[in-house]
């Protein structure tokens, strides 16, 4: 698999840790890894490039796009080290059928020079590396206990990173759009998943970065953990070939807790009155899904030793590979979604309809 980040590489390593944790913000450097699976659920790191000039940027992303599958380029959430960033890329392309392009960037909250906030509580219980770890926040008092005050302060932080790597993001899909379009030969999607979105919210107002999302075939937020109030007036600016996809359910028990860490109600819970209502957008209630795990943050890839439900398997599969969820009428979209779709298609459900949808 092929890695972009952001984060300075560490030459003597030739496993997950040859990513580091520092970064440089307000920088659109750009570095990359090879990725394969190593033995016991290892991870080998190979042809490590530091301060790529587009030209080999260029090149890394053609070999891809060269291939036999269909592209997908994923922006990963909150709290992601490297070695979960690997895993969920190739997860994604052994349960999708797709080639997935990942980019690594520093979501688990330490400052920019790789070292932790002042004063956090040290204590270590078994849920800390958990990447749905924000879900332990219950209330406001919970923010007080020692190891959920320092998740909550590093989510915060992990928010700051997002906001200061926006040029390095910008310029890597405006590579791999620049060539999907020069090239002419497979079709590019874009995941974005939970705090991603926040990332990429920030990234739309980059040069070019409109123009990079409109080469896109699909564009997928899924789980976004960003503010649901005004989202319409960010995600109103993208406009790939084919649609928006953004997935939401109440419950989602992430995205309540970093609703209560920073007071926004997330748009991967409820998107609220502003919905987008062109035909480039559609809305995905999972709200009580079949065979979704109660209050599931990851619901469009399975769990090791898990399969997707059949549903599922079928809607982000066409959506990561970078075809229509369902083709023809608005009668069609049973086949896809359980309970079908709103007679204007903006909204589809997966379970029973949210109070929200107006159905």
């Amino acid at each position: 698999m092929l890695i972009f980040t952001h984060r300075r590489l560490n030459a003597a390593a030739t496993d997950e840790r040859a990513l580091t944790r520092e970064y440089t913000p307000f920088a659109d450097t750009l570095n990359s890894v090879d990725v394969s699976a190593g033995a016991q659920g290892s991870w080998k790191v190979t042809a490590q490039r530091s301060a790529l000039s587009d030209a080999d940027a260029v090149q890394l992303i053609d070999a891809v796009l060269k291939g036999n599958k269909p592209v997908l380029f994923y922006l990963h959430g909150n709290n992601t080290d490297p070695a979960r960033c690997f895993a969920r890329c190739d997860a994604l392309e052994r349960q999708h059928g797709v080639a997935v392009i990942g980019f690594s960037w520093t979501s688990e909250g330490y400052l920019p020079d790789g070292s932790d906030q002042p004063g956090l509580d040290k204590s270590k219980p078994a849920t800390d590396d958990d990447d749905e770890a924000l879900a332990h926040i219950k209330s406001r008092d919970s923010l007080r206990e020692g190891w959920i005050a320092r998740k909550a302060r590093r989510y915060a932080q992990a928010k700051v990173n997002a906001q200061h790597s926006t040029d390095a993001l910008a310029r890597v899909l405006r590579l791999v759009a620049s060539r999907r379009l020069h090239l002419q030969q497979q079709k590019v999607s874009l995941a974005v998943h939970s705090l991603g979105c926040h990332f990429l919210h920030y990234t739309v107002d980059q040069q070019d970065a409109q123009a990079s999302l409109a080469a896109m075939h699909n564009v997928a937020l899924m789980a976004g953990c960003t503010g649901a109030a005004k989202h319409a007036a960010w995600v109103g600016r993208i406009r790939p070939l084919q649609r928006v996809y953004i997935t939401y359910t109440r419950a989602d028990t992430v995205l309540f807790g970093a609703g209560v860490a920073d007071g926004d109600v997330k748009l991967g819970t409820a998107p609220g009155s502003e919905m987008l209502s062109a035909p480039h957008y559609r809305y995905i209630d999972f709200e009580n899904a079949k065979k979704m795990v109660p209050g599931a943050h990851s619901y469009f890839v399975a769990r090791p030793g898990k399969k997707l439900s059949s549903h599922a398997a079928l809607l982000f599969g066409r959506i990561f590979r970078s075809e229509p969820d369902f083709e023809g009428g608005i009668d069609a979209s049973k086949k896809v979604y359980p309970l079908g779709c709103r007679a204007d298609g903006t909204v589809c459900w997966m379970g029973a309809a949210s109070p929200a949808d107006g159905a």
